[in-house]
């Protein structure tokens, strides 16, 4: 369909150590589509993170193919996946990996630098894109001066600066507060809706996937219920 966004098919992932293989992925089908909010859910070692770093071309798969905005990602070359990723991908982890010797501000304007936007013109749309997210007031604060809810703001910020068509979070609430993890939530769901952006969030919160509009259970390397 023409709203696929980003589609995987047969995407298998092994690794090999001495004689020991490990399979961690066998076979995942997935499509996912423009602007929807997609929630993977499953227990530790099921394979949830490996599949997002597989979508985001951050590793190498075994067998299958992943392919986004009708670009094979394996077919790329490592400059063009790089340049995929900063222009039209956007991650945010559990650990929010922000640069500790910059500011909020700095931080998020990053992406924008790297593709060659005037320190002007980039740091006055990190400007509006923190404005966005509720942290006008935090721009010049460093992250270790900030709330673990404001740090995975300025990841989100910094993930949605070039306003990318698909977000990948891993565990974004994992280490916050409840009332927090909620308004983690509320923030990517109007995000979603302001600028379009599909999410796909791996999550072990069950209450938080069940707000989703789509919900995938991962088991021993295996997506339950994958194409819709």
């Amino acid at each position: 369909m023409s709203d696929v966004l980003l589609s995987c098919r047969g995407v298998t992932k092994t690794y090999q150590e001495g004689k020991l293989t490990t399979s961690v992925l066998n076979g995942v089908d997935l499509d996912i589509r423009e602007g929807e909010l997609l929630a993977i859910v499953g227990s530790s070692g099921s394979g949830k993170s490996t599949l997002l770093h597989l979508l985001g071309a951050l590793d190498e798969l075994t067998a299958g193919e992943v392919r986004f905005q009708d670009k094979v990602l394996h077919q790329l070359s490592q400059k063009q996946q790089a340049k995929m990723r900063n222009d039209s991908l956007g991650f945010v982890y559990q650990f929010h990996h922000l640069l500790g010797e910059f500011s909020a501000l700095e931080n998020v304007a990053m992406p924008l630098l790297i593709s060659g936007m005037s320190i002007k013109q980039a740091k006055a749309k990190a400007q509006a894109m923190l404005d966005r997210v509720g942290l006008s007031h935090r721009v010049a604060h460093r992250p270790a001066e900030l709330s673990g809810g404001e740090r995975q703001r300025v990841a989100i910020a910094r993930a949605l600066i070039n306003e990318p068509a698909l977000l990948l979070a891993d565990e974004p609430t994992g280490n916050l507060d409840a009332h927090t993890a909620e308004s983690i939530y509320q923030l990517m769901r109007e995000l979603n809706q302001s600028l379009k952006t599909a999410f796909v969030v791996v999550t072990h919160d069950l209450s938080l996937a069940a707000k989703f509009d789509r919900q995938l259970h991962m088991q021993d390397g295996v997506l339950q219920g994958a194409i819709a």
